[in-house]
C-alpha cells in the first residue's frame, strides 16, 4: 500500500484529526505490514482500525484516477502546501482534496458567511463587502451554500479577486447542484474548491458543522452578514472564537429574522465593522 493510499484511507476514519492523525500516518507509512495489530499499535482504536481496513479499494482507485486530472490535488497535513493557519487549529483535518490552486489556501483570507434565506439587505452588503475586500487582495472564503455563501463567492469573482469554497461533501459532485456553474467559475478563476471528505462522500447533515471549522480555520477572521438565531453561521462563529480568529458582524435592520444572529456574533467577538476598508486594515494587522 502506497503512502498516498494510506492517507486516503485515513480520511475515511472517523474522529481522527490533528496530531493523532499525523502520528498514525507516519507510523503506517513506515510499517512493513498493515494488519489490525499494526493499526492498533499506531494509536487507532478497534473501530478505527476496522474502518481503515474496510475502505472500498475501488473508491481508492477512483480517487487516485481523479488525482491524475489537471488541478486536482491531495494535500496531506505534512505537505508544504498545506495551509499553516489551518494546521494550527487543534482538530485540523489530516488531508484535503483540492480542485484549483492549492497555494491559495495559504493566502490572507476572510470568511464571509450568513443565511441561506437572505434579504435584499444581506445580498446587497454581502456582495459589496466581498467584492471590495477581494479588490484589496483578500481571499474570500465560504461554503458554496445557497444564499450569502454564493453571494460572497460571486462578489469576490466580480471584484477580480480570489475565493475558496469549502464543501461538506466529496468533490466528485458539487452540492448544491445549482452552484455547479459557480464552482466552475471559481476553479477557472484560479480559486479553489476543497473538502476534508473522501471523494464520494454525500452531503450528509452532520458533515456541515465539521466543514465550518475549516472555513474559520483557514481565515484570519469571520464576517457574519445575516444569520438567524439557530443558523449554522453561529457554529462557525463559535469555532472562530475557539481558534482565536477575529469575528465581525454586519448590523442589520431591526425586526429582520436575519438580524438576530449578527448581534450575538458581535457580542462574542466584540467587533462590528461597517466598511470594507476597516476590515482590510484590521486583517492586515
Amino acid at each position: 500500500m502506497t503512502p498516498r493510499e494510506i492517507w486516503l484511507r485515513l480520511m475515511r476514519v472517523s474522529s481522527l484529526y490533528g496530531e493523532s492523525a499525523i502520528s498514525a500516518a507516519r507510523q503506517l507509512c513506515a510499517s512493513a505490514t498493515l494488519g489490525r495489530e499494526d493499526l492498533r499499535a499506531c494509536g487507532l482504536s478497534l473501530a478505527q482500525s476496522k474502518h481503515f481496513l474496510s475502505v472500498n479499494q475501488c473508491e481508492i482507485d477512483a480517487t487516485l484516477q481523479w488525482l491524475e486530472r489537471p488541478n486536482c490535488y491531495l494535500l496531506t497535513a505534512e505537505d508544504p502546501l498545506y495551509p499553516p493557519q489551518l494546521r494550527a487549529i487543534v482538530d485540523f483535518p489530516c488531508a484535503l482534496l483540492v480542485c484549483g490552486d492549492p497555494a491559495l489556501l495559504s493566502s490572507r483570507q476572510l470568511s464571509v458567511i450568513g443565511s441561506r434565506a437572505h434579504s435584499w439587505y444581506g445580498a446587497r452588503w454581502g456582495k459589496l463587502f466581498s467584492e471590495a475586500l477581494a479588490r484589496y487582495g483578500i481571499t474570500i472564503t465560504s461554503g458554496l451554500a445557497l444564499g450569502i455563501d454564493g453571494i460572497a463567492h460571486r462578489g469576490a469573482l466580480e471584484g477580480k479577486g480570489k475565493t475558496v469554497a469549502v464543501l461538506g461533501n466529496g468533490l466528485r459532485e458539487i452540492y448544491p447542484r445549482r452552484h455547479q456553474a459557480l464552482a466552475e467559475q471559481i476553479t477557472n478563476s484560479c480559486g479553489a474548491i476543497i473538502s476534508e471528505f473522501p471523494l464520494f462522500t454525500p452531503p450528509l447533515p452532520g458533515n456541515f458543522p465539521r466543514r465550518n471549522r475549516i472555513i474559520s480555520g483557514l481565515s484570519a477572521g469571520v464576517l457574519v452578514i445575516e444569520a438567524a438565531l439557530k443558523s449554522g453561521s453561529l457554529v462557525t462563529v463559535r469555532y472562530a472564537l475557539e481558534q482565536g480568529r477575529d469575528v465581525f458582524a454586519l448590523p442589520g435592520p431591526i425586526g429582520s429574522p436575519g438580524s438576530e444572529g449578527p448581534p450575538l456574533a458581535y457580542q462574542a467577538g466584540r467587533d462590528s465593522r461597517d466598511s470594507p476598508g476597516r476590515h482590510r486594515r484590521i486583517l492586515a494587522g
